[in-house]
């Protein structure tokens, strides 16, 4: 049976007029790399979505994590973040912001 997250780490991507984002790109090369470095700190998926016209945020990337302290340790490890860190500009222009959560609560339609 697969971990449940404790954690949501959220990525924005704020919308503005000249905002570049290449989403064959964070999918076939970027989500790769952070899985490939972030999975033994916790990381158990990833879901990338567009935001809607009206939106504040043009893309949101939602990241699950056995913990918080998983994500916290992940971003620590300066060579990995470096590397996940230096390859953004390959597929935006814009500066990803993180907010890191711990779950409280998760409600699903699904019956279990």
């Amino acid at each position: 049976m697969p971990s449940k997250p404790g954690a949501i780490v959220t990525v924005l991507y704020r919308r503005t007029s000249d905002l570049t984002f290449n989403a064959a790109y964070y999918l076939s090369t970027h989500i790769p790399l952070f899985t490939e470095k972030w999975t033994p700190h916790g990381l158990l998926g990833a879901t990338l979505c567009e935001a809607t016209a009206d939106s504040e945020f043009a893309y949101t990337v939602v990241t699950e994590w056995k913990d918080a302290e998983g994500f916290s340790t992940a971003m620590k490890d300066e060579q990995e973040s470096k590397i996940i860190m230096n390859d953004v500009p390959n597929f935006t222009s814009g500066a990803p912001i993180f907010v890191v959560g711990k779950i409280l609560s998760k409600n699903t339609a699904e019956k279990i």
